[in-house]
């Protein structure tokens, strides 16, 4: 499952730089036993945020998959950020849903996981070079991502 969570890292940082590939064809590729589709619609071209684009994983070994797609913008704090929906199967470290939002130039990044029945399970945010990280209890760490 590592391995998954590795290429779903980088299609997301593909995605959110566009560089998903040809934007009117849907591509599949296979990658140490795990099968990769992904598919943009072709209007989106050229788009920051291709809305309706998906990623989807899948180990036929295994049964184990991730699905993502990119489904629209939310302003946070005055900036758009683009948003997608990460479902995974089955639910690996009780998470079966994240929620990943990043701005354009990627100043503001935020990730939120979901266990099965919705609950958050944890965030990470960079706003502003500052990662916050709150896990399910509360706990909160911040990383002032300019000290060395």
């Amino acid at each position: 499952m590592n391995k998954i969570w590795l290429i779903l890292l980088i299609a997301i940082t593909m995605m959110a730089a566009g560089c998903s590939g040809d934007d009117a064809e849907t591509t599949t590729y296979t990658d140490d036993d795990v099968e990769i589709t992904v598919t943009t619609p072709e209007d989106a071209e050229n788009e920051w945020c291709p809305v309706g684009t998906t990623w989807q994983a899948s180990n036929p070994q295994t049964g184990e998959s991730m699905d993502m797609e990119i489904v629209g913008t939310e302003v946070i704090d005055g900036v758009t950020l683009c948003k997608a929906v990460v479902e995974i199967e089955p639910v690996t470290e009780d998470i079966a849903k994240i929620e990943y939002l990043w701005s354009e130039e990627a100043e503001m990044v935020i990730w939120t996981s979901y266990d099965a029945s919705g609950n958050v399970k944890s965030e990470m945010s960079i706003i502003d070079e500052v990662m916050t990280i709150t896990d399910e209890n509360g706990q909160v760490m911040t990383f002032d991502m300019n000290e060395q």
